[in-house]
């Protein structure tokens, strides 16, 4: 009986190993997927207000850069800022901000139409 207890410890020890293991994996897998890129403007249950990070005149995407080309963000800026009858001008962003998916965050101004 002391054999098995002794054998049984280590293999509970590498059974919880390859879990993490396979767990990290799983979470470097996915960021490098990157999903369809965001307007990033949540709002509370019940509030008229924003409290992402967008607002009616600077328009923030969440999107991947390994999955998104930068005229996407452009369009889907300009398609949001068009609601307003202006167009979308880029201003700066920030990284591993948003998910794991989608961690940059690209600001754009609306500005009027040229």
């Amino acid at each position: 009986m002391t054999t098995n207890a002794t054998t049984s410890a280590p293999r509970a020890l590498i059974g919880k190993g390859t879990l993490w293991l396979s767990m990290g994996m799983l979470v470097l897998g996915m960021s490098g997927c990157g999903g369809a890129p965001y307007i990033d403007s949540r709002r509370e249950a019940g509030q008229t207000g924003m409290v992402g990070a967008s607002t009616p005149d600077r328009v923030a995407i969440c999107y991947s850069s390994q999955s998104t080309t930068p005229a996407e963000v452009q369009k889907l800026a300009d398609s949001e800022c068009a609601k307003t009858g202006r167009t979308a001008r880029f201003s700066h962003q920030q990284q591993v901000v948003c998910n794991l998916a989608n961690p940059t965050r690209a600001f754009f101004n609306c500005v009027a139409n040229p």
